[in-house]
């Protein structure tokens, strides 16, 4: 039986093909940038823009299903989430400034809206997955590609997955919140202990923030550049496959203002890359390292 043909109206602000582009553009450079100077100091400002890019869209999911009527189907939900779950999202600035207590009380403070933000969407989504978003009559047709294979959305088994490696992640987050109070609530202790908790080097922030707010984390290891660079093409060919394998409107070829917002950020990514690469003595040798 196939999907009724009022099933998944357009929604260009959050899958149109501006969007897509923009996604597609930003996973990949990030991936193929390799984590090694010189390219270290290209990697925060491109950082900054994937994250804007994620912020947007998670602003724009939420505010569409916490509208009356909620304007946001669970397929558009599900495109979101596989987006930021590569895209990330980002509060901080690319720029490197002297740290201090209120900065970082600013940066932890919207790093934690945002984050809470992100657990409320997803819970949400797969809480309510029968049911959520502005067709839930359509919810049972709605497919998700999982390595090539079409998954329908509302099947038992994929949302225990989902709500049990967020649950995860809300552990692990509440863990690393708790590290944050804690050290905001004994920061007279920390100021003592200055050469384990906030000396640095001037190019990286201090020992308090590396430690309570992971993203900050500069020594953590990071998967190599293979494993990047694949991780990044399979998320733009299942999401293009989800978006194929669902009966979608032709509305959502329409361009729209987010669509042309998401481009710019995108531009800037590359003027950063550009720049970097007239400026810099790149060591082309080192690349495949």
């Amino acid at each position: 039986m196939s999907a009724p043909p009022e099933c998944l109206g357009a929604n260009p602000d959050v899958s149109g093909i501006g969007i897509r582009i923009a996604f597609y553009i930003n996973t990949l450079l990030i991936a193929a940038v390799p984590r090694h100077p010189p390219f270290t100091k290209l990697l925060a400002p491109l950082k900054t823009n994937n994250g804007l890019n994620g912020l947007a869209l998670l602003i724009t999911a939420v505010a569409q299903s916490s509208s009356k009527p909620s304007s946001l189907s669970l397929y558009h939900a599900l495109i979101v989430l596989h987006m930021l779950a590569f895209l990330g999202i980002a509060t901080s600035t690319a720029g490197e400034y002297s740290t201090t207590q209120m900065r970082f009380r600013i940066i932890a403070f919207t790093s934690w809206c945002s984050m809470v933000a992100f657990f409320y969407l997803t819970m949400r989504v797969w809480i309510t997955v029968k049911t959520f978003g502005s067709q839930p009559e359509c919810n049972d047709w709605t497919i998700y590609v999982i390595w090539g294979v079409s998954v329908r959305a509302t099947v038992p088994w994929l949302r225990g997955v989902a709500l049990t490696l967020v649950s995860l992640v809300i552990l692990k987050f509440l863990f690393g919140t708790t590290k944050t109070i804690m050290t905001l609530c004994f920061g007279g202790r920390t100021k003592k202990r200055s050469t384990d908790s906030i000396d640095t080097e001037s190019t990286g922030p201090p020992g308090f923030i590396t430690r309570c707010i992971p993203s900050f984390n500069t020594g953590r290891r990071n998967p190599g550049l293979i494993a990047r660079v694949l991780a990044s093409i399979y998320s733009v060919i299942m999401l293009e496959l989800t978006i194929r394998r669902n009966p979608s409107s032709d509305e959502e070829k329409v361009w729209s203002f987010g669509q042309i917002i998401a481009l710019l950020i995108t531009l800037m990514t590359v003027n950063e890359i550009a720049h970097f690469a007239l400026g810099e003595d790149l060591g082309l040798g080192k690349l495949c390292k």
